[in-house]
């Protein structure tokens, strides 16, 4: 019995880990930018209210020039930091879509249906709400501003309101902003652009085929992308569309790929080489081979996010949130269209938009909210999407002239803010039950396809077992032999399914060890590295994964050329967000028959629970009403029920073979103990040949008769085998497997017996060494008639083993006449040697004519043997 003594339990924070670095940066940065956007929207409220609020306007519109020769760009301060300073933020929008495009959420387009509905919902209703309220009125050009959400905001609220929510709930929620900000920046670009200069357009696309040339020509270089990015910036200003979308563009324009494996590997080495010589040239080329091991996107994101959050938001938000709220700003707000129409678009638009899309798309079947997120939590987080501040902000400068009009809507987006929030907030606390933490998914997601998933067994068995696990993990390692003996146990009834869940964090080599197995699976060989990596834990690193390649005869040249490129890195994140959605934190994780497996992952545990979660029904469900094929006919049972005979009056019957071994007072002392004591009538039946509900009988009193069905040419009785008497013990080596009873048991004379279920048994057997030893012989001599009484010796092995080589002369050089049962061939065979661990040793064992069993035999035992059967 293999047990796991612990597991690498990791927790959520591992979980987190293994989410893409960009989306961990902007959920930790944009909650920190939140906070400082408030505090700067407190800041430009306070100022513009207080006695020096003169003075802010005074800074905001002082005019700043840049010239060059007779030509010149001159706006006011705050139009710089909208026109110029924010295209930084635009443009880290447009690098987070092609992020999540290339290999983040968006990649799996079925993930993104439901926030994708939702977040156009969340565009169109707040636009059609506003213009119902502004139509006709000056301010109906404005429909653009109750349009988009403030992603940073969101994720502060929600740290502060949802703390307790799924992860998968901030990635939906991520999903949705990512649409959100497509639409409205789409919006801006089409309707609020000024008359088209098409020269200066023509410029700006030239600025984009110079940038999309240095990224194919691999220069790496920063101040080349400022400089086309600074031309790019005069040429939209001067065609008409909004400078900002160029920033956009640019960033949709930034590469994102997975960490390149060949170029980590190189810097390595590059490494290594500067600190056994220190030179420049070293060091450049060490830096330069960095740099290249990760995408663009993410290096440029790690360094304009913190920017960005920190410094050009917030600036943003002190520049533009300075209204002075006086008694007749208030009373023109409250009768205004405009604050009306900006107010209701986001606090009610945008939550009744993402609420009642996502409901319908849900409930219309046309895709799946992630596990763990329910519709009341996607109501609290559509209730924050009215926090439309920053882009909102935004628009409304681009959208009025009129300065009374921007105030009017300035106030409309504070409002919606403050009562989105506080929307929020009670949506948590009520449909969050109290803001508790939630359940975690426990369903596997997705489900086992086996067109995607490498699979172990039938790929059609009734019963599923599927692993998360680590190749690094050592927790993972132990498990193998949990899932061999289950393999074992179970046979074709059962399927394996392996998934990747790489701890990076705590097991450096593990990413690159999986896309190994991936890389070996697409040469047809996933299994075999799967298990080689796994018995050799301590050689994941580059060299070792080629040296385990080479030992398995793999292509080299394309194994490693697909690790260097990180081909399968794709497949390992998908199994990662598989993970994530199903709900696991630790590895392994078992899924038995699709529902994570909860508490102790021994084989017992683990076989129990594909028992009673069997979707063919429980044991006995299944031997009351079995199925039925097409055509009415029914199907063959494992083990026929038998009929059962009188079995009164009979004598016990010698046992010459040993395979009804009578104990000794100590072995059975410790049986009662471990077992549960009946008292039994003649006839009354203990086991019922062919149930799967049955237990191991030892007699204490009186006698049992085992009975088995008739044999060809045996006529219609079933007949007793035999007949045991106190002190002996009954079962077999295939209801320890958990299958099906052979042969009936039934009480011949009144008496009293202990049983034992297998669990118990099991651990019977692994306290007691003594006592296992002669339980397990009598189970081979079982098995070994069984699979036949014909004259000769059986050997049970796989001839091709070195074992069975020597064994094959012992007999050939006796003329010993023997038959060989090859386990790859014949199931009993095979079932026979796994129960002893034979298979793992690849040792034969010997079945005599009288049905002894015969391990590792000398030549006199097998001389002994075979009796009359030797030849010569």
């Amino acid at each position: 019995m293999t047990t796991l003594a612990g597991s690498s339990r990791t927790g959520s924070a591992h979980l987190a880990a293994q989410l893409s670095a960009p989306v961990r940066r902007l959920i930790r940065s944009g909650v920190a930018g939140a906070g400082l956007m408030v505090a700067a929207t407190l800041l430009a409220l306070a100022w513009a209210n207080s006695p020096w609020g003169s003075s802010y306007d005074r800074l905001w519109h002082t005019e700043v020039a840049l010239r060059f020769g007779d030509a010149q760009i001159a706006m006011d301060l705050q139009h710089w930091v909208n026109d110029g300073l924010m295209v930084f933020f635009f443009f880290l929008i447009g690098m987070e879509v092609r992020r999540e495009l290339s290999m983040g959420e968006l990649v799996q387009r079925s993930r993104l249906r439901i926030p994708a509905l939702a977040a156009v919902a969340g565009l169109v209703l707040p636009a059609l709400i506003y213009l119902a309220i502004n139509a006709g009125g000056e301010g109906a050009v404005g429909w653009g501003i109750p349009m988009a959400t403030d992603t940073a905001f969101v994720l502060g609220a929600l740290a502060l309101f949802g703390q307790h929510c799924p992860i998968q709930l901030r990635v939906f929620l991520l999903s949705l902003s990512v649409v959100d900000d497509i639409g409205a920046l789409s919006a801006i670009a089409i309707f609020y652009s000024d008359e088209i200069d098409l020269v200066a357009l023509g410029i700006a696309g030239a600025c984009v085929l110079a940038f999309i040339g240095l990224s194919r020509m691999q220069v790496w270089r920063g101040p080349a992308y400022f400089a086309v990015g600074a031309v790019m910036w005069v040429a939209m200003y001067e065609s008409g569309v909004h400078a900002t979308i160029g920033g956009v563009v640019l960033g949709l324009l930034v590469s994102a790929y997975p960490p390149r494996r060949a170029e980590i590997e190189r810097a390595g080495s590059l490494a290594r080489a500067f600190r056994q010589s220190p030179e420049p040239g070293v060091a450049r080329e060490a830096k330069l081979s960095v740099e290249r091991a990760v995408s663009p996107n993410e290096r440029i994101g790690a360094v304009l996010v913190p920017w960005s959050s920190y410094l050009v938001v917030p600036v943003f938000a002190l520049a533009n949130a300075g209204v002075r709220i006086d008694g007749a700003l208030l009373e023109r707000a409250l009768t205004s269209r405009v604050t009306i129409g900006v107010f209701v678009g986001l606090a009610v638009g945008k939550l009744l938009g993402v609420g009642l899309a996502a409901t319908l798309a849900v409930r219309l079947r046309l895709g799946v909210l992630p596990p763990g997120v329910s519709l009341g939590s996607v109501w609290s987080g559509a209730a924050l999407t009215g926090l439309g501040f920053t882009v909102s902000l935004f628009v409304t400068d681009l959208a009025f002239d009129d300065a009374e009009l921007r105030e009017e809507a300035t106030v409309g987006i504070l409002a919606a803010a403050v009562v989105s929030a506080a929307l929020g907030a009670l949506f948590f606390r009520l449909l969050g039950r109290g803001g508790g933490a939630p359940e975690r998914p426990d369903a596997l997601d997705p489900p086992v396809d086996p067109a995607v998933d490498h699979i172990r067994g039938p790929v059609d068995a009734p019963l599923t077992l599927v692993e998360y696990g680590d190749m690094e993990c050592p927790f993972c390692g132990r498990a193998t032999g949990v899932v061999s003996e289950l393999r074992g146990r179970f046979g074709d009834d059962l399927r394996y399914v392996f998934r990747h869940l790489p701890l990076v964090e705590v097991h450096p080599h593990a990413q690159l060890a999986a896309e190994a197995t991936e890389a070996a699976g697409a040469q047809g060989r996933f299994w075999e590295m799967h298990d080689r990596l796994f018995a050799h834990q301590d050689e994941l690193d580059a060299p070792g994964l080629l040296d385990h390649a080479a030992g398995l005869g793999l292509d080299l040249e394309r194994f490693a050329r697909e690790l260097g490129d990180g081909t399968y890195g794709q497949r390992v994140r998908d199994d990662v967000a598989g993970a994530e959605a199903s709900g696991v934190e630790a590895t392994p994780t078992f899924f038995v028959n699709g529902v994570r497996h909860a508490g102790w992952a021994g084989t017992d545990e683990l076989a129990a629970a594909l028992l009673r979660t069997d979707p063919r029904g429980t044991p006995t469900e299944r031997a009351a009403a079995p199925a039925r094929e097409p055509g009415g006919r029914s199907p063959v049972a494992m083990s026929p029920w038998v009929r059962l005979p009188a079995v009164g009056g009979l004598a016990e019957t010698p046992d010459p073979t040993g395979a009804s071994p009578r104990l000794d007072a100590r072995q059975l002392a410790v049986l009662r103990r471990a077992g549960r004591r009946r008292t039994t009538t003649a006839g009354e039946v203990l086991v019922q040949g062919g149930s799967s509900e049955w237990d191991f009988v030892v007699v204490l009193e009186g006698t049992v008769a085992v009975v088995e069905d008739a044999e060809p040419g045996d006529g219609e009785q079933p007949r007793v085998v035999s007949v045991v008497g106190p002190g002996r013990f009954l079962g077999g080596l295939n209801m320890l497997a958990g299958q099906r009873a052979v042969r009936s048991v039934i009480a011949a004379t009144p008496g009293a017996v202990v049983t034992l279920t297998v669990q118990r048994l099991r651990q019977v057997i692994a306290a007691d060494r003594e006592l296992a030893d002669v339980i397990m012989r009598a189970f081979l001599l079982r098995r070994a008639m069984l699979i036949g009484r014909a004259s000769g010796l059986r050997v049970v092995g796989d001839p091709r083993w070195p074992a069975s080589t020597e064994l094959l002369e012992t007999l050939t050089a006796h003329r010993i006449a023997h038959r060989w049962l090859d386990p790859a061939e014949d199931a009993t065979a095979r079932s026979m040697l796994a129960e002893i661990d034979a298979l793992q040793e690849a040792r034969p064992v010997v079945v005599a004519s009288d049905g002894r069993v015969l391990i590792d035999p000398t030549a006199e035992d097998l001389l002994r043997a075979a009796g009359t059967d030797r030849v010569g």
